[in-house]
């Protein structure tokens, strides 16, 4: 059953688009990073430590645009890195009771009240309460991705404005791998005399981006749209990079969204022999190829990929 406090909750999420781009493009200083990185988190808490003195004056001033913002850029942070999601509980004996609090995909046990932090960080007065906190949701998520394997991804609840309700992540992948081999043939079908060169070895990528040019310059190929043309560069991008040193695809569900180009995108993905995790973000790399007409740009991060 819906309560008056659920749809109070429901009201303050779909909240979360506009007063995140107003916090970010209003409420803090020009010069400040955004983009929901570690950086911007270690710039947000500075700009706390030098507005406000102590704890007592941050309660007192009670800026409800800044709380409002803050809350929702801190949490949005760290869960585009860890995944999980906004939660509220109203129990009384709740630590964080009536507080928005997100919980993570990283199975952390503890969820994080970004207002509490907000006032830990004028408590403490250390510069790292937020950092330490993404530092360690980075080693949670690369922990359980050694235990689920190197697909794994975080995966995220919905915000409305934010992020789209997802289906089984195994499923939209599970059907993008289907679509490969597909848009594979579709792309060498559409290269004329070329296709023959089109063999999915790391050579091919020279006729591959003379291809996408033509495709540029005959508008089927762009930035601001997405559809098959671009899909066949991915697959055949993400099929040669396989070929030359192995890995997996992933897709992590969501909208597209240029602050991760890990979102929504096909990639891929493998660890190499020193265990370190290397990845192929490769519909930024086409796009790139569509504003700069620098085909070179596809040898590359297939290259940096396999090398």
């Amino acid at each position: 059953m819906t309560t008056e406090q659920d749809e109070l909750f429901q009201a303050w999420l779909e909240e979360m688009h506009p007063r995140l781009a107003r916090f970010e493009d209003l409420t803090m200083p020009a010069g400040w990073p955004g983009g929901y990185s570690r950086e911007s988190l270690v710039a947000l808490e500075q700009h706390i430590l030098d507005r406000w003195p102590d704890k007592k004056s941050f309660l007192d001033e009670n800026d409800t645009d800044f709380i409002e913002g803050a809350t929702r850029y801190i949490g949005e942070t760290y869960l585009r890195l860890a995944g999980g999601g906004w939660s509220i509980n109203h129990d009384p004996e709740f630590i964080y009771t009536g507080r928005p609090v997100v919980r993570f995909d990283t199975e952390s046990p503890m969820p994080v009240s970004p207002v509490h932090l907000m006032t830990t960080i004028l408590a403490r007065r250390t510069g790292n309460v937020l950092s330490r906190i993404w530092d360690g949701q980075t080693a949670a998520v690369e922990r359980r991705r050694e235990a689920e394997g190197p697909g794994w991804q975080p995966r995220r609840d919905p915000v409305p404005g934010v992020v789209a309700a997802q289906g089984p992540s195994s499923s939209e992948l599970d059907a993008w791998i289907q679509r490969v081999p597909q848009l594979v043939d579709s792309l060498r079908s559409r290269a004329g005399a070329r296709a023959a060169r089109l063999d999915l070895t790391l050579a091919s990528l020279e006729p591959l981006g003379e291809l996408a040019l033509e495709d540029v310059d005959g508008g089927r190929l762009s930035r601001e749209t997405y559809g098959d043309v671009k899909a066949s560069y991915v697959a055949y991008l993400g099929a040669v990079a396989l070929r030359a040193a192995g890995g997996a695809w992933v897709l992590v569900p969501g909208e597209r969204d240029d602050s991760n180009p890990f979102v929504g995108r096909p990639y891929v993905e493998r660890f190499d022999e020193s265990g370190d995790r290397r990845t192929a973000a490769l519909e930024p790399a086409v796009d790139k190829v569509a504003v700069s007409r620098d085909a070179s740009v596809l040898s590359r991060i297939v290259g940096g990929y396999a090398g």
